[in-house]
């Protein structure tokens, strides 16, 4: 199967369920959104994860009705990283595109900066997927930008809050496919096989934390009390998923956001989204 990801914490999860030999995967791990929305729009991914907010823009803007949510992979898990004074003058704000996680990051900020000319500080550069916006923050090319784990709880990144507070209920990753591909019995049967195993290595995860926290050591090379810290940060409320539904409040509140964003009203019968 073909799967096309950002190397947030889904690249670990696919990782550790191939490992087990319980999915057999070729991932593109995208450098923006754009590109996972190519992938899926070009069938070059069978399975392609991105955010929620992603699949609104496809469905309602740019008027994809082939575009299918099959699974929740997780809320977000949103930090601010870096420094934001505006007293020093602009400060660069890095963002993959302007869908996304980009609408939570401009609501926080307004609600951070009320005043008009404290908020036309904030310079918007487009800087990539969470793992190049953290090579960038490093360098000092980004003052701030949103990331999640493990970048977020990397050694030497400042933490100026989650978003949780501002946005509420939120729902960030999520699997999509093309509808119509699954008019294929095959096909059909290998995704809902692909979201047995992905959700399987989920629930293992958590019920399993040493070993799990050990493997994340390895994976990500950082130390044990790091790994222990992503490992907590995946369980709070806008962790990962662990089943396969997705969870209504959660959809309403990216889908308010976007609504404010694009003026564009979400319709209440969402044919975006499939349960399998």
């Amino acid at each position: 199967m073909r799967i096309c990801a950002f190397r947030d914490i889904t690249a670990f999860i696919l990782d550790t369920a191939s490992r087990a030999g319980l999915i057999d995967v070729a991932v593109n791990y995208v450098k923006n959104a754009d590109e996972a929305h190519a992938d899926l729009k070009t069938r070059q991914a069978d399975l392609v994860f991105m955010s929620y907010d992603d699949t609104l823009s496809l469905a309602l803007q740019d008027h994809d009705r082939d575009i299918a949510v099959v699974m929740p992979v997780h809320g977000g898990i949103l930090d601010l990283c870096g420094e934001l004074d505006l007293a020093r003058g602009k400060a660069v704000v890095g963002i993959d595109t302007d869908s996304g996680y980009a609408r939570a990051l401009r609501h926080y900020l307004h609600g951070r900066y009320p005043a008009a000319e404290d908020y036309a500080r904030l310079q918007w550069v487009r800087a990539g997927a969470t793992n190049l916006r953290y090579e960038k923050l490093v360098a000092g090319q980004l003052d701030a930008t949103l990331l999640n784990p493990p970048y977020s709880l990397k050694p030497g990144i400042a933490r100026l809050g989650d978003l949780r507070g501002s946005i509420g209920a939120y729902q960030g990753v999520v699997a999509n496919v093309n509808q119509s591909s699954l008019t294929d019995a095959r096909q059909r049967a290998a995704v809902i096989a692909f979201i047995r195993a992905f959700l399987q290595t989920v629930d293992d995860m958590k019920a399993q934390p040493e070993p799990t926290i050990e493997r994340l050591a390895q994976y990500y090379g950082v130390p044990s009390e790091d790994a222990r810290a992503v490992h907590r940060r995946l369980w709070e409320p806008d962790g990962l998923a662990v089943g396969k539904e997705l969870d209504r409040d959660q959809l309403v509140g990216t889908e308010r956001l976007f609504s404010a964003d694009t003026g564009i009203a979400v319709p209440a019968l969402r044919t975006w989204v499939l349960s399998l």
